[in-house]
């Protein structure tokens, strides 16, 4: 099902949809299609690793959430720096401690 939804745009963002559209060569209504999906993914990622950075997601949420494979949530969280298993340096010194 489709719904129509209008929107206003200022004239920076129509000369960008416009340039869009011609490089693209396709019409506005297609090109915003595009470009507003492109920016749900590219929300859906940011808003999972934040949560998964709060620990609010486990690694196979965030994956799921994003619809990406485990490996690739995996590596985005490395780029991001981000430890979603919560085992940190001072979890390894006890542990390391403890074998001694």
């Amino acid at each position: 099902m489709t719904t129509t939804v209008s929107i206003r745009l200022g004239e920076t963002e129509l000369k960008e949809v416009s340039k869009v559209e011609k490089t693209w060569q396709i019409d506005r209504s297609e090109a915003i299609r595009r470009l507003l999906t492109s920016s749900l993914k590219e929300w859906k990622i940011t808003n999972a690793l934040e949560k998964l950075k709060k620990h609010e997601y486990s690694i196979g949420e965030a994956a799921e959430e994003c619809n990406l494979d485990l490996w690739q949530m995996m590596d985005l969280a490395k780029e991001k720096d981000i430890n979603w298993t919560g085992y940190g340096k001072e979890d390894l010194e006890r542990d390391l401690t403890f074998l001694k």
